[in-house]
């Protein structure tokens, strides 16, 4: 096989990029595997690892690149994370550390989780006792007026409180998450850092 199906198998994996990041991408390949002389696919395997193992690297390189982690989405730095980790699983040498990562990241995930149920748990618990306390609030305003003011008043603050501690528990999982990138980041660098050296004392 030729470096030419190297590459076609690798653009196609390339799903995260525009049409000019690939291009560059392709581009930038392409040259390397003409000055390093690489002959065929075997060569290129070689040298740059799979196409499967050289696009996550690539994929990764690139979200790190364009994140900005305090304006990332949970959602977004969940999947950074994923990224980078099959990333670090994409290099035979990092797969140790790799498996250090998942084993940090599903206590992570317990820890979010635990906090997500405790947070449902609460929202729901302080939204039905507020609206109990509204509804009874309003019943007893014909009654006795102070009473049902008073029980309306603390069903408003209960629903409040809900709300806020709904806020807060967003907030604390998204900058557990924002935590989350931060580290695997830091990973992530220090491995590219050390594979750079080693290639070049190579």
């Amino acid at each position: 096989m030729r470096t030419g199906d190297y590459l076609h198998e690798f653009e196609h994996l390339l799903t995260g990029l525009n049409t000019a990041e690939t291009s560059d991408v392709l581009e930038y390949y392409q040259e390397y595997i003409l000055d390093a002389d690489l002959a065929d696919y075997t060569a290129a395997m070689t040298k740059l690892g799979t196409p499967q193992q050289l696009a996550r690297k690539t994929l990764a390189d690139y979200s790190l690149r364009q994140t900005t982690p305090t304006m990332a989405t949970p959602r977004h730095n969940a999947r950074l994370i994923w990224i980078i980790v099959l990333a670090l699983f994409a290099s035979p040498l990092a797969i140790p550390l790799a498996l250090a990562v998942i084993a940090l990241l599903l206590a992570g995930i317990l820890v979010v989780g635990a906090i997500i149920l405790a947070a449902v748990v609460v929202v729901a618990g302080l939204m039905l006792a507020g609206g109990f306390a509204l509804i009874g609030g309003l019943a007893l305003l014909l009654k006795s007026f102070a009473t049902g003011i008073f029980y309306i008043g603390a069903g408003v603050a209960t629903l409040g409180a809900g709300v806020l501690a709904l806020l807060i528990g967003y907030l604390v999982v998204k900058v557990l998450l924002q935590m989350g990138v931060v580290i695997i980041k830091f990973i992530y660098h220090k491995l590219q850092t050390r594979h750079q050296k080693g290639a070049r004392n190579a």
